[in-house]
């Protein structure tokens, strides 16, 4: 079984998008994405059996889909919690997060992500910094932004 790990932006795309395409130009978190970039990565992640996020990306994702207006906020979080109800969570804890040289550059939930990365087949990322450090570990990665680009090219 193909899996796959979201990065906390993409995450926040994915619930917006699946919220409603139209907020995705709106939305304080997603205004630099488009209606095309939300089908692009449900396109993409389409082909893995398994989908995974980190608990620290699902934390700060709920920090992030709340910068809306109230109703707005509750509702993407709603969609947040029907979302993950059958996807897999990866807990990492305290202890090997800031134990870890990554956490003081990456932060936590990248640093988490890093983490999983040698156990799924591929990280979904626009994060470059987060992008590089998996690229040089080793592991499967694509910078979602490389796709956007390849879309707009062709």
């Amino acid at each position: 079984m193909r899996s796959i790990l979201l990065d906390t932006n993409l995450l926040v795309l994915l619930i917006v998008g699946l919220y409603d395409k139209k907020v995705i130009e709106n939305h304080k978190r997603t205004r630099t994405f488009t209606k095309q970039d939300f089908d692009l990565l449900i396109n993409h992640i389409g082909g893995y059996d398994v989908l995974w996020v980190t608990s620290h990306c699902i934390a700060e994702a709920s920090n992030l889909l709340k910068q809306t207006h109230e109703s707005q906020a509750k509702e993407l979080l709603s969609v947040l919690g029907i979302f993950m109800s059958d996807k897999k969570e990866s807990h990492i804890p305290k202890e090997v997060i800031f134990g870890n040289n990554y956490s003081m550059r990456l932060g936590v939930a990248d640093t988490g992500i890093v983490i999983k990365s040698k156990r799924v087949d591929c990280v979904f990322t626009v994060d470059f910094d987060l992008y590089t450090e998996i690229l040089r570990l080793g592991y499967n990665v694509v910078n979602f932004n490389h796709l956007r680009m390849g879309k707009l090219l062709q």
